[in-house]
Formats: C-alpha cells, sequence, structure tokens
C-alpha cells in the first residue's frame, strides 16, 4: 500500500466535471435571487471527460460538479485589456479574468443548463508564480495540488474574493449557466495534497478554513440566496493513513465554529473504498468498516453510519452529496469489468435508498493514464494515449440504465444487494423500452414531421431541402460525441399512427460502424430507444413500432442520432435524414 499515497495525490488533479444536489438558509444580505433549490429526476452524476457533455446527456446524468481555480482565472499583466480578459469590479476596484478561460467554463456550462443539470461549483486555489500572495503565507513553499487561501483581510482577500463574486454572479442561471452549489477546496482532511497550508496547529488550520467558508458563503448567496456550501471530506473517518488529520475532527471542529457564526453547511464527501483498486462494495475490505461511528474508515458499505450521524447530529437539512468515488475495471492486474459493473450499481442504488444523500457523482467518464499505471481504470469509457475516450466499457451500459426498469442481470443482483443491505425498495426513475430499427420498403406517411427540426450534438451545419435535412458534423468535437437532429413537442399524440420511419442516405461517415439512434420521450421519465447499424453512400429506409409503448400517447421529444462506434470519421463526414413522420 505504499502505492496508496501516490494515487490518492493522482486521482484528485482537477476534475473538469462531475454531477450534484443540497438546502440551507443564509446568514447574509439579501440576495439578487431566491428561486427554490432545483429537483433532480435522480441521483446520478458523472466526472466528465474532454467534450462529452452529450454523451452524459444520454447517460441521463443529472447532477456535475465543475472545477473552478481561482488563480487560474486572473489576467496575467499583458492581458488586462477588453481583448483578452473580462473586466469586472469588486468593492471599487476592477479586475480582470482570462477570456479563454471563462469562454470554455461558459460552453460546458451552458450545455449543463440546456439539458437541466445540477451544477456544484468547487472552489480551488493552485499556485501561480505572479499570485502565489494569494495562498496562505506558511503553505507557499509547498509542493501540492491545491492551496489554502490568504485570509489576510487585505487587498489579497480582497482579490480572491473578486474572483468568487465574479463566478457567482456570471453562473447565476443567465445564459452563462447555472452554478446551484459550492464547495469550498478539496478533502480539507488531507491538507499536504488538497489544501496546503503548511506548519500550522489543527486549531489554527481549521479557523482558517473556516474563514475560507464564511466568506465563500456570504458572497455566492448574494448572488444565489438559496446556494448550498460544502466542506469536503475523504473516507478517513476515524483514521490517519495518507491524511493529516481525521475526517470527524475536521468535521467536528468545524461544524461547532457554523453553530457558533450562524453558517448553515452540508457535506461533499469521497465514499472509496478502503483499497481504492479493489472493485468491490461488499467483500472484506483494506481497512476495516464497522457499523458505528467510531468505524476506521466510511465508505459506500457503511454509508448509513454517516448519514445517521448527520441526521442525529446536525439535522436533516444539513444535506450530504457524493461528490467523487470510483471503482477500477482491472485489479491484480485482471480485467474484472463485472465487478466494476456491480460496483458501480449498487452504489447507485445504496445512494438512492438513504435519504440524506442527495447525488452520486461517479469518477470518472473516461480513463486516465496515469491511473491506470498504477493499476486504477475508474473510467466508464477506455482512453487513447492522448486522453481521449476511445470504446465504451461494459460499465458504460450499466451506468446509462442502472436509473430505469431495464431487465438487466447485473442491475437485478445490484438491487437485490441494496434492498438487502437496507431493508427499503429499488424503485427505477424511468421507464425504458429498447428495439432494434427494422428496415422496410416504400412508405407513405399519414403525419409528417417535415418542419421543427433543429441541430443537436455535434452538427456545424443543418441545411433543409425539400421535406429532408443534410448534416455536416462538427470535426473540432470530441469524436465520440453524437450529431443530428431534435423537436421538441407539447404531448404528440400517434395512438392511431404508432409506426415512426425515416429514410437516411448519402452519408459520408466512418471508415469503421456507425449507429443511428432514434430516442423518443414522453417527458422526463418514460423513453424509447430504438437504433440501427447504417452505412456510408446507401439510402436505408427504417421504421420502429411504438404500438405497444404507452408513452406514444404524449410524446414531448424526439432525437435522431448518428454515433460513431469504431472507426475514424471521414472528412467532411455528413448525412441526409429525410421523409420523417409516423404511419
Amino acid at each position: 500500500m505504499n502505492l496508496y499515497r501516490e494515487l490518492k495525490r493522482k486521482l484528485r488533479i482537477p476534475l473538469l466535471c462531475v454531477l450534484v444536489c443540497v438546502f440551507q438558509v443564509s446568514p447574509c444580505a439579501a440576495a439578487a435571487r431566491r428561486t427554490p433549490y432545483p429537483a433532480a429526476q435522480n441521483k446520478k452524476g458523472i466526472a466528465l471527460g474532454w467534450d462529452m457533455e452529450e454523451d452524459s446527456i444520454e447517460l441521463n446524468v443529472c447532477h456535475a460538479t465543475f472545477n473552478f481555480s481561482l488563480s487560474a482565472i486572473f489576467a496575467y499583466e499583458g492581458e488586462k485589456n477588453s481583448r483578452s480578459s473580462y473586466a469586472y469590479t469588486y468593492k471599487g476596484k476592477k479586475y480582470w479574468f482570462r477570456k479563454p478561460n471563462i469562454n470554455s467554463y461558459d460552453r460546458t456550462l451552458e450545455k449543463l443548463k440546456k439539458n437541466h443539470t445540477i451544477v456544484t461549483g468547487i472552489l480551488l486555489m493552485e499556485k501561480r508564480r505572479d499570485l502565489k500572495r494569494l495562498i496562505c503565507p506558511s503553505g507557499r513553499s509547498k509542493k501540492a495540488y491545491f492551496y489554502a487561501w490568504n485570509m489576510d483581510k487585505g487587498k489579497n482577500q480582497k482579490q480572491i474574493e473578486a474572483a468568487i463574486s465574479f463566478l457567482a454572479k456570471r453562473y447565476n442561471g443567465g445564459k452563462h449557466g447555472n452554478v446551484v452549489g459550492w464547495i469550498v477546496g478539496n478533502e480539507i482532511d488531507s491538507p499536504n495534497d488538497w489544501n496546503e497550508a503548511g506548519k500550522i496547529s489543527f486549531s489554527s488550520y481549521m479557523d482558517l478554513y473556516a474563514r475560507m467558508f464564511e466568506v465563500s458563503s456570504k458572497i455566492v448567496r448574494k448572488a444565489y440566496a438559496n446556494a448550498r456550501l460544502y466542506i469536503p471530506l475523504d473516507h478517513f473517518w476515524n483514521m490517519i493513513y495518507s491524511n493529516k488529520y481525521t475526517a470527524r475532527a475536521c468535521l467536528e471542529t468545524f461544524a461547532a465554529r457554523m453553530k457558533k457564526d450562524g453558517y448553515a453547511w452540508n457535506l461533499a464527501y469521497h465514499a472509496y473504498n478502503g483499497d481504492l483498486m479493489q472493485p468491490s462494495i461488499t467483500d472484506p475490505q483494506y481497512f476495516e468498516t464497522t457499523q458505528d461511528i467510531d468505524s476506521p474508515i466510511i465508505t459506500m458499505k457503511n454509508l448509513n453510519v454517516l448519514s445517521d450521524y448527520i441526521r442525529t447530529k446536525y439535522g436533516e437539512k444539513t444535506r450530504i452529496m457524493l461528490s467523487e468515488h470510483g471503482y477500477s475495471s482491472t485489479w491484480n492486474h485482471k480485467k474484472v469489468s463485472a465487478q466494476q459493473c456491480l460496483a458501480i450499481a449498487l452504489s447507485y442504488y445504496l445512494t438512492q435508498l438513504d435519504p440524506m444523500v442527495d447525488s452520486f457523482i461517479y469518477y470518472s467518464q473516461v480513463d486516465q493514464n496515469d491511473l491506470k499505471k498504477v493499476g486504477a481504470s475508474f473510467g466508464i469509457w477506455n482512453v487513447s494515449k492522448h486522453e481521449n475516450a476511445t470504446s465504451k466499457k461494459k460499465s458504460w451500459s450499466t451506468f446509462k440504465y442502472m436509473d430505469t426498469d431495464l431487465d438487466d442481470p447485473i442491475l437485478k443482483k445490484a438491487r437485490s444487494t441494496a434492498e438487502k443491505m437496507t431493508g427499503r425498495k429499488v424503485k427505477p426513475t424511468r421507464k425504458i423500452r429498447r428495439a432494434a430499427l427494422k428496415r422496410r420498403g416504400k412508405y407513405s406517411l399519414k403525419k409528417k414531421l417535415a418542419k421543427g427540426w433543429k441541430a443537436c450534438g455535434a452538427v456545424s451545419s443543418v441545411r433543409k431541402k425539400g421535406g429532408g435535412y443534410t448534416l455536416r458534423r462538427d470535426t473540432s468535437r470530441n469524436k465520440n460525441v453524437y450529431w443530428g437532429l431534435q423537436q421538441n413537442f407539447k404531448k404528440l399524440n400517434v395512438s392511431s399512427r404508432p409506426h415512426l420511419a425515416l429514410t437516411i442516405k448519402k452519408g459520408r461517415l466512418t471508415r469503421g460502424r456507425t449507429q443511428l439512434l432514434v430516442r423518443i420521450f414522453s417527458g422526463k421519465k418514460s423513453v424509447f430507444e430504438t437504433y440501427a447499424d447504417i452505412r456510408s453512400k446507401k439510402t436505408q429506409r427504417l421504421q420502429a413500432d411504438l404500438s405497444q409503448w404507452p408513452g406514444r400517447k404524449a410524446i414531448t421529444r424526439i432525437e435522431i442520432l448518428i454515433k460513431r462506434e469504431s472507426g475514424k470519421w471521414k472528412s467532411r463526414s455528413g448525412a441526409v435524414v429525410e421523409k420523417i413522420g409516423f404511419f
């Protein structure tokens, strides 16, 4: 287990995105926005890979976390102008924030907002040579991933406050996105790597963190009154291993301070296994887990200990989000895909059955090469040497369908295990029907859907011609992102004509396998998926029979998607989709 500390270090390299939810009352001044904290269809979330938002939408992810590096967004001296940066005035002083960074944030958060994803931001401080002064003085000489902030009540703290204020207002439900919760720092019980503060006493360290939290709370709730603030802790509940302090000591010290000062808080917990590579929740762990509050560690296996403790000691309004944890598809140099699938599904069901926990954030969507080298293949996609997603693992399908009523052996086993562990019944949040698109001859439509289609996914252009649409793929996007058409309806009833038909032709697709996926929604809780392999430069007429699907009486959205399953997209990849409708 000498490997353990190094793995823990690598594992917390900033996440692009991950997926979240929580509730509380603000002690600060009146806020500009007081809309209720959003509700979610399910508790499923994931740490996103690069440009993989559309994949997360197909996975029906409802929660995300998003990393904000406070030091990284400030403009360098030569960038303090309107061409390179955004100006923002805070307490009478102008600050400049780098456009490339902010525009990148905008693109991702705008997509997540359109999907109604509940986003929680993570406020982090990295070391930057010209901004070392933003790190607390005792931590500046140390080497770490993230650092405690300089809460000097002077210009340095004011600059940090300006960054938080800028982010909170920019992502406050407007056109750029909507961040409704904020995690302050990362794994504060392990400051040597994740919140470095140098050689100071435990009481001084917790006082510093409390000030970081309270300043953040005041600022973000001036933008959104119902924002939720979180303290992040790992699974070393009562023991010291790679951590410096126990999670329990940090939490209880922090909670006492928040009670005194009048601040509401929530918990962002990392429920990893004792052995980070072991892809099993129920098997014996490297470190012991017990069913009492003195357990050395708290993992998914004894999650009820944590939730019972929080509810009893701090009340039901103090919410828990499982903001980071994952399971490897390899262990002891062997592939253990089925075990990874089972662990992912079981974690999700245990989260779903725990009323104190609002979200399950899986780490991660795509494998990371540095983690694979030490035996930790946590992704549900395999990865290339350039850190891009290549092919789906078996766990991709498990993750996609674990919130549904799909009759799958692994999902059934995970549901049964979760019910035995908790004494509660697992209930699916979506009903899904799956069928293959069938090829057919010429057809005549009774209900034509020739108008109203819009681009979906990685589309560079959509050109309407006659009763069809010519699509071009955006080659600048991730090659795994689907592309196609979508249309929304109020409540389209096709009971009297339940056969969907379309024609696809003249495509320049991939040199490998390409799939056409049609998704038909009836609200958020019922979906019909139908699919077929398609070929370049060949006209194919396809149909799906919806006559046995109850949702046919109230269709709210149809998506016609082209997906790469293998091979590379050809130059100027495109397709023509026409004669869409029902008969």
